[in-house]
């Protein structure tokens, strides 16, 4: 479990939860009777019933859709354009299912940062959603062109508040299970979790500097350390500069994002000033294994959920992949890459792919509380520990430090 990483959660969410904040959403107090009543609570109950309330605004959110779009029509083009042809509707996970990619964030210093995620907090957080889509399906009929534009940007606040459910449940899917199924893994993640509070504790306190170093020095190396991939290796071209070739096994079909993916492997690493000044450029070529390839009796349908450690198990044996599959994207280092549908970037990709190079993640996550607890632990993540783009799959470059690791692991004759 210690190569196993996921983009950090802000990069998929957009808005980020504060540490400790009581309610991630819409208004707080209120929202107590939107609580399940269950008399064994488990997290995964919690999901099932988020799920229902999911698929309970999606609905009045298509309600309201059609009505807006019929009172749009071709006198208000413009709202029509920001209303889509298309309802929201939940977003399918499974075989095929591709993020959907938007723009990369400004490049940022990282500074450290913890973050808490609690799904008892995402479980109380949405009354105020949920009561604004009910009024907007019901009033979006009305003949009130006034009124038209104000109800139009409310749609889109609500539909984004959707995706938004989504990405945290799909989190919490993974995460909650895994803290239970790799018990040793989480465990030394905790010890460092306690690590990392007491380095801030005593910075902070500013009465130990020789204290806060060396705590400094010590989560350094255990938080990211670097396992070298079998198989790859750094060759010099004729020109004198030095190239890491990388194959990756994929059974993704659709060209325009594979384009998306190269082209954000190439931006963020051999874009990165300390590649250049190494002479160093990764070079990626794609081996395509088709459907019927590695399924004899046909591939999975389009959206089908499949087992993903056996779909995996399908491509060649130590073959770097990227695929489908997983509900939310996280990959395993020197492994693969299993893609989910939450919004990722460019650079995010880009530190994705960093994994299948041996990088692990350069930033923190443990949890407080136990998995019996009514809604599971409360997940924490720590950012910001090491500047780069293992450390930031937002605003994150490949550093001096991350060029230095390759040449070392990989070498070059």
């Amino acid at each position: 479990m210690a190569s196993l990483s996921i983009p950090f959660l802000a990069a998929t969410l957009g808005v980020p939860l504060p540490a400790h904040a009581p309610t991630p959403f819409g208004s707080q107090g209120a929202a107590e009777d939107l609580r399940p009543e269950i008399d064994e609570p488990s997290w995964r109950q919690v999901l099932t019933w988020l799920g229902g309330e999911r698929d309970r605004l999606a609905a009045d959110l298509e309600t309201a859709h059609g009505k807006l779009l019929e009172r749009a029509g071709e006198r208000f083009p413009e709202l029509a354009e920001r209303l889509e042809p298309t309802p929201p509707r939940p977003t399918p996970t499974g075989y095929g299912v591709l993020p959907r990619l938007r723009g990369n964030d400004p490049f940022a210093q990282a500074r450290p940062r913890e973050r808490s995620y609690s799904l008892e907090r995402v479980s109380t957080g949405f009354k105020g959603e949920m009561r604004d889509a009910a009024l907007l399906a019901a009033r979006a009929g009305e003949e009130d062109e006034a009124r038209l534009e104000a109800q139009v940007d409310e749609f889109e606040r609500l539909r984004k508040r959707l995706r938004d459910l989504e990405e945290h449940m799909s989190y919490h899917e993974w995460w909650q299970r895994a803290v239970v199924d790799d018990a040793d893994y989480f465990a030394e993640r905790n010890e460092i979790v306690a690590m990392t509070r007491e380095w801030r504790r005593v910075l902070e306190a500013g009465d130990d500097r020789e204290r806060a170093r060396q705590l400094e020095r010590e989560l350094v190396e255990r938080v990211a350390p670097f396992k070298a991939t079998p198989g790859l290796a750094i060759e010099r071209a004729a020109d004198g500069s030095e190239i890491l070739a990388v194959e990756v096994h994929t059974d993704i079909t659709d060209e325009a994002f594979l384009t998306a993916l190269a082209e954000g492997i190439d931006d963020s690493w051999n874009g990165a000033e300390a590649m250049g000044a190494a002479r160093l450029r990764v070079e990626v070529a794609f081996v395509h294994h088709a459907g019927t390839e590695l399924y004899a009796k046909g591939a999975p349908a389009h959206k089908e959920v499949i087992d993903t450690d056996e779909h995996l198990a399908r491509f060649p044996a130590g073959a770097l992949v990227i695929t489908t599959g997983a509900a939310s994207t996280h990959a395993r280092v020197g492994r693969h890459v299993l893609l989910g549908p939450g919004a990722l970037t460019p650079r995010t990709l880009a530190h994705e792919f960093g994994h299948l190079l041996g990088f692990t993640d350069a930033y923190l996550r443990g949890f407080d509380g136990s998995p019996t607890d009514r809604y599971g632990v409360v997940l924490v993540e720590w950012s910001g520990l090491l500047d780069d783009l293992m450390g930031d799959s937002r605003g994150g470059r490949v550093s001096a430090g991350m060029v230095e690791r390759l040449r070392k692991a990989y070498g070059c004759p």
